[in-house]
């Protein structure tokens, strides 16, 4: 649960399929005795909830909590003194409720995909930067309040009022930002009444007693953050003790040494065969052994001697 330092009798938390989803530090935040800001890991379809968790004793007055996704106001709920007949009081917020005329709708919360386009050059708009300076945030502010009256006003937005953003993002457009997902609202179903009301601020409405905010991202998303630890890296098979191997995994264990084996003998046969390729090449198969081939010599030459008479001699012996 998200606690405040200034508030701690009351807990945040944000709940998927009745369990509340592990929270991780967010250590770029800055510290404040009024807020707390927490990261969750979501995926893609999954409906939520947000959980708030009043503690005994009460705060003295009336409180409204104001539920925020992506930056724009949905829906808010009231925890007034007199709610504390135990030593807890919850309130559980699972979507959107709203009118029209004398029928009333429920739309759920969810997480979706957002979808990210690398390649988009398109120019955006200043809006679409402010719509996504607080996108993948749940936030939940508490204020103290008073006069609480009816009214004949409905305050609740449908999906439409909303403005939920549903196009691609451009790439450039995040400047850096490492988002996954969006807050969605499921189709509308119907709903029982629900009685709208309204207050006066005691304090500043820019101020409130506490802030709680969820960061939520996918896993990836999360260890790229490294606001998670990244899965640690399995260890191969031929580095396992055998005794830890399922019979799966141990027939893969033999296909793979099979592999090497055959490729090892492959290997050894192909150096056996250059080599006795090589010896072949050294003597020309088409000579006789009892052949001899010159391929030059020295002219030989023969000594010459003058005779008593001056005549030239040559001696052929």
């Amino acid at each position: 649960m998200a606690i405040v330092e200034a508030f701690p009798r009351l807990k945040a938390e944000i709940v998927v399929n009745s369990s509340a989803l592990e929270e991780y530090e967010d250590d770029e935040e800055q510290a404040s005795s009024n807020m707390v800001t927490k990261y969750i890991e979501v995926q893609s379809g999954s409906e939520f909830a947000i959980k708030c968790t009043l503690t005994r004793p009460g705060p003295g007055c009336t409180l409204v909590l104001q539920f925020y996704l992506d930056g724009k106001w949905v829906c808010g709920a009231y925890v007034m003194q007199n709610d504390l007949l135990g030593n807890t009081f919850e309130t559980f917020t699972e979507g959107l409720r709203y009118s029209e005329g004398h029928r009333w709708y429920l739309q759920k919360f969810c997480f979706s995909e957002l979808k990210i386009e690398e390649f988009d050059n398109r120019d955006f708009s200043d809006q679409l930067i402010q719509d996504l300076k607080d996108m993948g945030e749940i936030t939940v502010r508490v204020h103290r309040v008073k006069n609480l009256r009816r009214s004949e006003q409905n305050s609740s937005r449908s999906r439409k009022d909303l403005g939920i953003y549903a196009d691609n993002v451009p790439e450039k457009a995040l400047k850096g930002k490492t988002l996954s997902h969006k807050s969605s609202l499921r189709n509308p179903v119907s709903c029982n009444p629900t009685a709208p009301w309204e207050h006066d601020y005691m304090d500043s409405v820019d101020k409130p007693i506490a802030t709680y905010k969820f960061k939520y991202r996918s896993k990836h998303a999360l260890q790229s953050l490294l606001i998670m630890p990244r899965s640690p890296s399995p260890v191969p098979l031929e580095e396992r003790d055998v005794d830890t191997l399922n019979a799966e995994e141990m027939r893969e264990l033999l296909r793979r040494q099979r592999e090497r084996d055959e490729a090892a003998r492959a290997v050894k046969r192909e150096g056996v065969k250059r080599e006795r390729s090589d010896t072949a090449t050294d003597t020309d198969p088409h000579v006789d052994d009892d052949e001899l081939s010159f391929i030059s010599a020295k002219r030989r030459r023969f000594p010459v001697t003058l005779n008593e008479d001056g005549m030239e001699t040559i001696d052929l012996t």
